[in-house]
C-alpha cells in the first residue's frame, strides 16, 4: 500500500493537481490535501482506490516509498463508454501517420449494440481521412458489413469466437462484451507484433465473405 510521501510523488510524476486525483479517485481535495501532509493516515481502502488510480495511469510503486514509470501499460475500460474510448485511442494512436488496424471476431451487428451505426460510421470516416485503413475478420455467412467490402474476410464458424481482439500500432486490445463491456489495452509492441503475425497467417489463408447476388 502507498503512502503519503509517494501519494505526492506520483501525482508530481504525472504533472497532475489536488483536484486530478480527487476527480479520478472520487475523494475531496480537502481529504486528499490531509493525507498529503500527514495530518490525517488514509483508511486502508482509500490509499488502495489512490494507488490504483495512479497504476492505471502508468505509474509503478517500488518498496522503499520509491515509483515510477511503467515501462509498458495495461489500461482497462469498463461499461457503456468502453467501446468508444477504445475507438477514440485506435485513431488517437495512429492518426499522425495512418497505419492500419487488424480486428478478429468481429460482428458489427453487435458492435452497433454497443455504440451505434451513426457512431461507427462517424469513426469510419476519420479513419479515411486519417489515411488509417481496417482488416477485419467476421464469421462466414455474416453480411452485416458496414466498412467497405474490401477490408473483409471470413472465418469458418468453429474458429469464431465472441471475444474480439484489436492490433494497432504497438497495441494491443482484447475486448468482452458479456456480462458487460470490458476492454483491456496492452501498450507493448512485443504482444502486438506477435498476434499481429497471427493475424496475417489467418489473412492469408481465407478469403472475402460471399454475398448474396442483389447485395
Amino acid at each position: 500500500m502507498i503512502d503519503a510521501q509517494q501519494l505526492r510523488a506520483a501525482r508530481a510524476l504525472l504533472d497532475w493537481k489536488t483536484t486530478d486525483l480527487a476527480e479520478k479517485s472520487g475523494l475531496t481535495v480537502n481529504a486528499i490535501n490531509k493525507i498529503e501532509r500527514g495530518s490525517v493516515h488514509g483508511r486502508r481502502d482509500t490509499m488502495e482506490k489512490i494507488q490504483k488510480v495512479f497504476e492505471d495511469a502508468g505509474v509503478e510503486f517500488l518498496p522503499n516509498s520509491g515509483l515510477r514509470k511503467m515501462d509498458k501499460m495495461v489500461i482497462t475500460h469498463e461499461g457503456s463508454e468502453a467501446n468508444k474510448r477504445l475507438l477514440d485511442d485506435i485513431f488517437e494512436t495512429l492518426k499522425a501517420g495512418g497505419g492500419e488496424v487488424l480486428i478478429a471476431n468481429v460482428d458489427e451487428s453487435r458492435t452497433i449494440d454497443h455504440l451505434s451505426k451513426t457512431a461507427l460510421e462517424e469513426h469510419l470516416e476519420r479513419l479515411k481521412a486519417a489515411n488509417i485503413t481496417e482488416r477485419l475478420l467476421v464469421r462466414k455467412g455474416d453480411i452485416n458489413l458496414i466498412a467497405p467490402f474490401e477490408y473483409y474476410h471470413a472465418i469458418p464458424e468453429e474458429y469464431f469466437s465472441p471475444y474480439q481482439f484489436y492490433i494497432y500500432g504497438h497495441k494491443l486490445a482484447l475486448m468482452s462484451r458479456m456480462p458487460s463491456p470490458k476492454i483491456i489495452i496492452i501498450d507493448d509492441d512485443r504482444f502486438a507484433d506477435c498476434v499481429r503475425k497471427l493475424f496475417n497467417y489467418v489473412w492469408e489463408r481465407t478469403e472475402r465473405p460471399v454475398l448474396p447476388r442483389n447485395k
